[in-house]
């Protein structure tokens, strides 16, 4: 149990000092002309954050803005610099970064960094507790419902898909829209109502492009899956099925949109706290199972022990007895029978036996 309890801290502070932690994600969606707010925030250490930047590394990988403690912040691009502001110090260990006047081209994943000091190698790098994902409208279409979907490289995306309006009651196509840009681009087309064998256009190759359905609790629920995905196909899509007497195609997402994000190469976890219950996990399963051998080898020294000493058979013991039984064999008979007769544990509850003590004959 020690050998665990030790090898726990040695990767919780491999964790907590080399900042390798996955992030949660969180998914923004605004209209263009609108603000947002990204709170920065890392846990408390000592020494504390001397820096930090605000990073977008999706569509458009930059550095947004760095920041000294007790110091104004700089801009990487000079445009911003009357919608973009800040409050709070890295030396706090959180702080806030407004942008407002949102436009389409802010649609992006941001992520902040805090620098912290440590004088035996180079400056730590450490993510914020979450990433963003902020999708900006530019036709305000309303309310987004967004997912995530986290793969790796060269593995699968499974999304379903939904009706553009009303329920998927005769389907006659199946279009899935991506917009890693400003605006969404259809990637997938299928339909069936063109020059009677149907029309179809893609982007993925057909091995690449699987579309399934399956009886659910709303009737048959239909889904898309994309195989063989690379860290290029990192975007956001919605699927959307053609309805009979519906429109042929869209130019938007739908209501529900999946932030699908291929990471390249390893598949991490997908926050911080799901990479604790893991090794919670782990370190009780090992507990467990030190426990058990434990028992186990109690239990093998026990029945050991037993083996070691084993009772001697009855008849051993009896005819043990028999050399004693013959050492007495010449004593006079009375002296036998007055020692078969003591056996009560108080000599006045025993009645009077001739036999125990007898009295010397008188003479004549």
């Amino acid at each position: 149990m020690t050998r665990i309890q030790y090898l726990a801290c040695l990767w919780t502070l491999f964790l907590t000092q080399t900042g390798f932690v996955c992030s949660d994600i969180q998914f923004m969606e605004r209209n263009q002309g609108e603000s947002v707010v990204l709170p920065c925030v890392i846990d408390p250490r000592n020494p504390s954050p001397f820096g930090i930047y605000l990073k977008r590394d999706w569509l458009r990988p930059k550095e947004v803005l760095f920041k000294y403690t007790d110091s104004n912040f700089k801009l990487n691009d000079n445009d911003d610099k009357n919608r973009i502001s800040v409050t709070g110090d890295p030396s706090r260990h959180s702080l806030n970064v407004t942008i407002s006047q949102l436009n389409a081209g802010d649609t992006d994943r941001y992520y902040c960094e805090f620098l912290v000091a440590n004088p035996s190698s180079e400056d730590d790098q450490i993510r914020g507790k979450t990433e963003f994902v902020l999708l900006v409208n530019a036709d305000a279409p309303g309310t987004v419902n967004i997912g995530l979907v986290e793969t790796c490289s060269g593995a699968s995306a499974v999304l379903p898909c939904f009706p553009q309006h009303g329920e998927a009651l005769a389907v006659e196509g199946v279009s899935l829209m991506r917009q890693r840009g400003q605006k969404p681009v259809e990637v997938l087309y299928h339909s069936k109502r063109h020059h009677g064998g149907g029309s179809s256009s893609s982007q993925f190759p057909v091995e690449r492009v699987q579309l399934s359905s399956a009886p659910g609790p709303r009737g048959i629920t239909y889904n898309l899956t994309l195989k063989q995905l690379q860290p290029d196909d990192s975007a956001l899509y919605s699927c959307q099925l053609l309805l009979r007497g519906g429109p042929d195609s869209t130019t938007s997402l739908g209501r529900q949109v999946f932030f699908v994000s291929v990471q390249g190469g390893q598949c991490g976890c997908s926050n911080y706290s799901t990479l604790l219950y893991a090794l919670s996990a782990a370190v009780a399963v090992l507990f467990l199972l030190l426990l058990f051998g434990f028992v186990v080898i109690y239990k093998g020294k026990a029945r050991r022990s037993v083996k070691s000493h084993p009772q001697a058979p009855i008849y051993e013991e009896m005819t043990g007895v028999k050399p004693v039984c013959r050492k007495l064999a010449p004593h006079h008979l009375e002296e036998m029978e007055s020692s078969e007769y003591r056996n009560c544990p108080v000599k006045k509850s025993c009645p009077e036996n001739h036999y125990e003590s007898p009295k010397p004959r008188s003479e004549f």
